[in-house]
C-alpha cells in the first residue's frame, strides 16, 4: 500500500491544477476483530506538522470515538498509526485525519483524509474449552474446537510479557467418531506468570485473539514434625482416672494384712 500511496502522491504533485498541501491515508476496507488496524499515509505538509488520526464507530447518532493517534510529520513525509481491535463489535468503523486547527485552504482537494473499515467478528466461530485463568506449572494449555472444520491445520501465534514470543505453531485438528468438529490442543512452554496472547488462524485467515492470565503456583504448606513423625499432646487425665488406681492399691494392701493376721492364728 505504501508504494501505491507514494505513486498517487507523486501524481498529485505533478498536477498543476492541485493547490495546497495533500494528505493521503489508506486502510483495509475489511478487517477481522482482534487483528490490528494499520493506517498508513503520505503528505506534502512540512516537517513538524501535527494532526491526529482518529478511529470512530459509525452509527446513526454522533460517531463514537474509539481511539486516536497523534502524528508529527518527519522528513520522510510518511506516517502510520495502529489501532487494536480486540473486543470491538462487528460493524462499520472509520479512520479520519483531524487537525488541531482547521487547515482551511492549506489542505488540497486531492487529499484523502477518511477511510471506512468493516470489522468482522469471527470469535463465535471457535469454542475454547481450556480456562483463560491458569496456574503454573500446568499453564499454558490452549484447547478447543472449531465447528465443522474437520481435519485441518490451524496456526497459533503466541506472545506475552517482556517480549516473549514463540514461532508460529501449526496444529493439526482431529475429529471424534461420526463428528465434523475440528478439535485441537497445545501446551505452550511458559515458565513465568503474566498475560499471554494467542492469535488463532484457520484456512480462512485470522479468527480471534485470546488473552490468558497465568499465575504463579500456589505455595505448598507443610507440617513440622519430629524424627518419628508429628507429636501429639497427651490428653489430661480426669480425677477418676487417678483415684481409681490408688483405691485399688489401698484395698490390696488391706487384704494382704488381713490374710497375714489370719494365718498367724
Amino acid at each position: 500500500m505504501r508504494y501505491i500511496l507514494f505513486f498517487l502522491l507523486s501524481s498529485v504533485l505533478l498536477c498543476s491544477a492541485v493547490q495546497g498541501y495533500v494528505i493521503l491515508i489508506d486502510a483495509p476496507t475489511e478487517l477481522r476483530a482482534g487483528a490490528p488496524l494499520l493506517v498508513i499515509g503520505n503528505t506534502t505538509f512540512p516537517k513538524g506538522t501535527q494532526f491526529d488520526i482518529i478511529l470512530y464507530k459509525t452509527q446513526f447518532t454522533t460517531p463514537e470515538e474509539i481511539a486516536r493517534r497523534m502524528i508529527v510529520v518527519d522528513e520522510s513525509k510518511e506516517f502510520d498509526a495502529s489501532f487494536p481491535t480486540t473486543g470491538l463489535q462487528a460493524g462499520q468503523y472509520k479512520v479520519e485525519v483531524r487537525f488541531l486547527q482547521d487547515p482551511g485552504s492549506k489542505l488540497g482537494s486531492a487529499s484523502v483524509t477518511l477511510k471506512l473499515v468493516n470489522i468482522i467478528d469471527r470469535s463465535r466461530e471457535i469454542v475454547m474449552t481450556a480456562p483463560v485463568n491458569q496456574a503454573l506449572p500446568d499453564a499454558l494449555l490452549i484447547e478447543g474446537y472449531i465447528p465443522n472444520l474437520g481435519v485441518a491445520t490451524i496456526t497459533l501465534k503466541i506472545s506475552g510479557r517482556g517480549g516473549f514470543s514463540l514461532p508460529d505453531q501449526y496444529i493439526r485438528t482431529t475429529t471424534k467418531p461420526g463428528k465434523t468438529d475440528g478439535w485441537f490442543s497445545y501446551q505452550a512452554p511458559v515458565t513465568e506468570p503474566g498475560n499471554y496472547y494467542v492469535e488463532i488462524h484457520d484456512r480462512d485467515g485470522f479468527m480471534t485473539t485470546i488473552r490468558y492470565t497465568v499465575e504463579a503456583p500456589a505455595p505448598v504448606t507443610t507440617t513440622l514434625a519430629g524424627p518419628d513423625g508429628p507429636s501429639e499432646e497427651p490428653s489430661p487425665s480426669s480425677p477418676m482416672d487417678t483415684s481409681f488406681p490408688l483405691a485399688a492399691l489401698a484395698a490390696g494392701i488391706a487384704g494382704a494384712a488381713i490374710i497375714c493376721v489370719m494365718s498367724r492364728k
